[in-house]
């Protein structure tokens, strides 16, 4: 019989890595940058300097303009 609570369980369960925390793990170690960094960038709450946003696009194999896109106003939609 297990001896777990249900909140000690879900409490394991939730330290399993995920396929976004791995990516946002891949980020950090291609841009040398914090978790907490990484993570405003995608999820556009900024954007990395126009250095990086090259480095994170060779990494992804894409274009910046594709992963970095200006609006039609000019803004970036991050």
């Amino acid at each position: 019989m297990n001896d777990r609570t249900l909140t000690d369980i879900y409490n394991e369960i939730k330290k399993r890595p995920t396929p976004a925390a791995d990516f946002v793990k891949e980020l950090c170690e291609a841009t040398h940058r914090s978790e907490i960094t990484v993570r405003n960038w995608v999820t556009g709450r900024c954007r990395p300097d126009i250095n990086v946003q090259k480095v994170i696009a060779i990494h992804l194999h894409s274009e910046v303009d594709i992963l970095f896109p200006i609006n039609a106003n000019g803004h970036d939609n991050g």
